[in-house]
């Protein structure tokens, strides 16, 4: 006998946050209905109903009510739990530092199936291997290109010369030296080629020596003009891509 299909809209827990005296409001990624927020009544009490469930990166399956005050979430289960990321101090910042990019990058209740796939690619990746730098950008530079800024690496942009900075305005990576562009981050002709070859999909690529913390630098920076706003998170990430001291 088959098992009944499993009812509720999937999602990614994105944040709670405290609202009165005994409710939280949860942000949610949807693949249907893009960011939705909902509110949790009684969860900051002991609930079963969300046992385990409001976790941010939690996968699940939530039962959502539309109502005269908005949306109320009225259970949740959980599809997904967090368990090597919450045993890690350097998936945690990660975990936190993608959760944000999702939250402000995410149309609110305008699905994006692609951008759901994406942010749970990201959570298997985390909880099946250590946070790296390498994969964190890869990420980034895969999730910049869905939402329409796609960065060519191989070669500057506008004189084709050996890149060693990435610039929005110029719409990729270019050559500070022969190019002008006022917001290029410079982070060396050697971090443009390991950025080019992740992009290309090749593997045992590392960042190394200067070039990790200019990366890193250089692409929070680069969220910071597309989002409008820089992100908190961003300042705990080392330059290795794993807690700050």
């Amino acid at each position: 006998m088959n098992a009944p299909a499993a009812s509720g809209t999937p999602a990614v827990v994105l944040r709670r946050t405290p609202w009165r005296d005994h409710d939280l409001l949860v942000d949610l990624l949807t693949p249907e209905q893009g960011r939705v927020t909902a509110k949790a009544r009684g969860a900051q009490r002991a609930s079963r109903r969300f046992a385990g469930g409001l976790e941010p990166g939690a996968r699940v399956r939530a039962q959502l009510q539309a109502g005269r005050g908005g949306l109320s979430l009225n259970t949740i289960d959980v599809v997904r739990p967090l368990k090597a990321i919450r045993a890690d101090l350097d998936r945690i910042q990660q975990l936190s530092y993608v959760l944000e990019i999702v939250r402000l990058a995410a149309s609110e209740g305008q699905g994006d199936l692609r951008l759901f796939a994406l942010v749970c690619s990201y959570l298997d990746h985390l909880e099946a291997r250590p946070a790296t730098l390498e994969a964190l950008c890869h990420w980034e530079l895969t999730l910049l290109a869905h939402l329409g800024y796609a960065l060519p690496l191989d070669a500057c942009v506008r004189t084709g010369r050996p890149p060693d900075a990435l610039s929005l305005s110029a719409g990729g990576a270019v050559s500070r030296q022969h190019a002008s562009a006022p917001d290029a981050h410079f982070i060396g002709v050697a971090g443009v080629a390991t950025l080019a070859g992740l992009v290309a999909g090749g593997t045992g690529l590392t960042l190394t020596g200067a070039s990790r913390g200019a990366v890193r630098g250089a692409l929070s920076a680069l969220w910071a003009q597309v989002l409008g706003r820089p992100l908190r998170t961003a300042r705990f990430l080392a330059d290795d891509g794993t807690l700050a001291p």
